[in-house]
Order: structure tokens, then sequence, then C-alpha cells
């Protein structure tokens, strides 16, 4: 039998609490699957050894002998075919991950059954480390864990888009591979991901998850939406900065407990930005949490820019924070004008010779003011005075002096209604007026009955700066529903 690499996917393949449900022992496996190995799935996948089983099912390693190439298979165990539920269960686990096409989300290359009616799936063979182990060596670096949790949101992005939400997202489900010199996170184990079927298969009041990174409707056994995977990747990236999760406690109901309940602690580690990034992850109402998971990516790509800016030592502009892309009261947790963003530690100071040169560079221009002035001593006061430009007459002036910026606002959808830093405006098509020169970041939200809003933070520098496009309205669906044709994917 050919050796099993030393890192393998066997923690990730598998769910934790698969694992811990099986109580046979090394030897007891040996025995068991010994048969499986050897064997030959559909002509082309030759069975090598186990790499990880479960309660309900085993991984194995293999090798596909139509393309050369190593890949896992998960199998069912034998005993298990009389469950029906559980079999339904796999089988939606293969329909759901054929689906998912990301980097970051494990690739299945082919399901189907054994001659046994056993089902299958063949994945990829990863290489490398499961989150939660590399979470044992210690926290992650604010740089590297903003990146590994971006991967994972452009991941969820892409199952929300197709009605598909995990349910069970926590360290043992992410995978950490080098590719080249690249590092690759995977987000594995769909096998309870949620949607319209997923919740037909769940008895009333029955909760999955891991209390470590549930969220608090997930806790109180309710419905649940896509944005129960933000509130658990808010838990990851915050574990991994802090080196330990947000709530922990010496039993799983306590611990959901404090989920529901009590106060995210305030992290010690990290910049400002990522702090306030968390409190919008982390937020107990899901209305006023963070509502997409493109948009926590968003969001963490900005983190990752202002963590670099502090890291050089230059003063960046921290916009707004805002996770809305939906009706709720949230909070502009982040100060709009221009911040030194600093980490934990002490920062180059390069401020005050900033200041040293503004002050030189304005006290030249006052001097060559000075100059001119008396060189044109003579001349007519009324020569001297350039006329005013047409253009400053016609621009609309605010009523604190500022000129303004029109924007014509255009949504995918007419009669939105328009507001600015929260008030009614317009109904679309329409113009508006913003400030120029105000140093603040202005909120323009549309919104509409039966659409999700859609939100749009804007500071013009000038009186001709263009506004940013707006993402489309989409109508609101109070269930997501899981995109399924019943038809077999090829491989």
């Amino acid at each position: 039998m050919p050796p099993i690499p030393k890192s393998r996917p066997a923690n990730a393949l598998l769910s934790k609490s698969e694992m811990a449900n099986s109580a046979a022992s090394s030897s007891t496996l040996e025995v068991t699957f010994n048969e499986d190995v050897g064997r030959v799935i559909n002509g082309r996948y030759e069975l090598l050894g186990v790499i990880g089983e479960g309660g309900m099912g085993v991984v194995f390693e293999a090798h596909d002998h139509r393309v050369d190439r190593r890949v896992a298979i998960k199998l069912v165990r034998r005993e298990c075919l009389t469950d029906n539920k559980f079999i339904i269960r796999f089988r939606r686990e293969l329909e759901v991950t054929a689906q998912l096409r990301h980097p970051s989300t494990i690739r299945v290359f082919e399901h189907g059954e054994c001659e046994d009616g056993r089902p299958y799936m063949v994945m990829e063979l990863l290489t490398g480390t499961s989150l939660c182990e590399r979470l044992e060596q210690g926290k992650i670096p604010e740089l590297q864990a903003l990146q590994f949790a971006k991967q994972i949101a452009e991941s969820l992005s892409e199952a929300h888009e197709n009605g598909i939400f995990h349910r069970d997202l926590k360290p043992d489900n992410i995978f950490i591979e080098t590719v080249g010199v690249s590092t690759v996170v995977k987000v594995l184990d769909f096998g309870i991901a949620g949607g319209v079927d997923a919740m037909r298969l769940t008895r009333a009041g029955e909760v999955f998850g891991t209390p470590q990174y549930m969220s608090p409707e997930q806790c109180n056994g309710g419905d649940l939406d896509h944005r129960t995977d933000i509130y658990s990747l808010g838990c990851i990236l915050y574990e991994m900065i802090e080196g330990k999760p947000p709530f922990s406690a010496e039993s799983p109901m306590a611990t959901m407990l404090k989920h529901v309940r009590a106060k995210v602690p305030t992290p010690r580690n990290g910049s400002q930005f990522t702090a306030k990034l968390l409190q919008l992850a982390l937020r107990k109402d899901r209305t006023k949490r963070i509502q997409s998971a493109g948009r926590f990516a968003e969001l963490i790509g900005q983190a990752i820019g202002a963590v670099r800016a502090a890291e050089e030592g230059r003063v960046v502009h921290i916009p707004e924070l805002s996770g809305s892309q939906h009706t709720g009261p949230f909070a502009a947790v982040g100060a709009g004008g221009p911040q030194r963003v600093t980490l934990t530690g002490a920062m180059p100071n390069q401020e005050s010779n900033r200041n040293l040169f503004i002050g030189i560079g304005a006290g030249v221009a006052v001097l060559l003011a000075v100059v001119v002035f008396v060189t044109r001593g003579g001349d007519d006061p009324a020569e001297a005075t350039p006329p005013p430009a047409e253009t400053k007459a016609t621009q609309p002036v605010g009523s604190e002096g500022l000129p303004k910026n029109r924007a014509l606002i255009k949504a995918n959808v007419d009669g939105a209604k328009v507001h600015v830093d929260g008030e009614f405006q317009c109904n679309s098509p329409c113009e508006i007026t913003v400030p120029v020169g105000d140093n603040r970041s202005h909120e323009i939200r549309l919104t509409k009955d039966g659409y999700i809003d859609v939100v749009q933070n804007w500071r013009p520098l000038t009186v001709t700066d263009g506004l940013p496009p707006f993402p489309d309205l989409k109508p609101i669906s109070p269930v997501l529903e899981v995109k399924t044709t019943g038809k077999k994917r090829p491989g």
C-alpha cells in the first residue's frame, strides 16, 4: 500500500462531532475497513488507505486511474445504510458541495453510489493543516488572520448566492494549505448546510452547530439564514486574533447563553478598524449585523489596507463602517476623517516631521504673497482682482457655506426612496446634493418595499466627483432556497 501523506484532511473532511461519535480504536478501524482498501470504485478509483473516519462516514485516499491523480473519497459506512434520514442528508451534501466552484471551497469532482448502494463523493486531496490545529499553536498575526477570513467570506458568498448556508462553520471545517507561494484557505463539510431542504430534514427545536461559534438565533433554536454564518465567521476571526473565541464556558449550554446575552469582550489585539469590524459581525440582532458575506469580504479588504498602512506608519482615511444592506439602525462605528490606524505596540511617529513640512510650506506661501503684493502696489485694484468664475455663481451652496455636488440617483427599480444621512430626499430617478469639503462621508440609502436596502457612502472632494455605482436592489426572499435540478452533475 502506498504511504499516506503525513499532512492530510482527516479532521477537515469529517466534522469533529462525527469523529467524536466513533469509538473505534485504530486496530478496530484497520479491521473494519481493511476489506475496502484495494477495491476499485466505478472502475477508476482505487482505495489506498483510510485517512479519517467518523460515526457515519469514512474518508479514503484513492488513486484516480483515469486522470492519474490522488483524490479523497468520502464513503458511507455499511451499517448506516439503514438510516434513511442520514442517507438523505449525505446525498444532499453531495448535491450542495458539487454546486460550488470558489477556490476557497473544497472541490467535489464526482459523486455516485457503489455496487453495494453506499453513496460516495470524490474530492480534492488536501495537504496541510486545519485552522483548529493551527490555533493550537497560538493566535495568528492580524494581517494573516484577515487574509484567511477574507477567503472564507468569499467562499461563503458564493454558497449564499446559491441558497446555501453552512450552519456549522468552525476552525475544524477550515483547512489551510500552501499552493506554490500562496496560502489557500478551504471551507469544508457542508454536510449540514442549510436551505429549504435542510430545514425540512431538521426536527422542530433541533439545534446544529458548535457552541463556541453558534449565532444567538442558532442558540435559541430559531429559523436560520445566511447571517448565522457571518456571526460564526466573526467568532473565528476573533479567535484567530485573540487566541480564544469570544465566548466560552464550562458547559455547552452556558456558552450558548453567553452568545445570547453577554457583551462581546473588547479585543485586546489588532487595529482599531478590525475591532470595529468585529463589532458589526458579532451583533446579537442579525438585522444589525453585516448583511452579506460579500459585504463582509469587502470590509475585511478595507481592514487589510488599514493594517498595512499602520505597519508602514501612514495616515489613512477610515470610512464609516456599515454592514448594512438592509433596514436597521446601524451605528457609524468608524471615524469619517483621516486617522492614524494603530496596532498593538508602538508605531513609528512621523507626525511631527509632517507638521514641520506643512508649516514651512505655509510660511513660504505667505512670503510669496507679500512679495507679489508689494511689487504690484501701483496697479489698479480693479485690474488686480480677477473676475469671479461664472461657475461659482451657479454652483449650489449649502447653508453652512460649502459648495455642493449634484448627483443623479438611478436604481434598477424605479420609485426607490433616496435617503441622505438618514433623511428622505426624493424618489428615484432624482437628483440630490451633497456638501463638498465637510470632511465626512455621507450615507446614501435606497429603499423600496419588498426589496433589500442598498447603501453607498460618498465623500466628494470636488463638485465634479462622480457618485460610485449602487448595487442592484434585490427582492427580499423570506426563505433561502437550494437550487437543485435533480440531474447528476459530471465530475
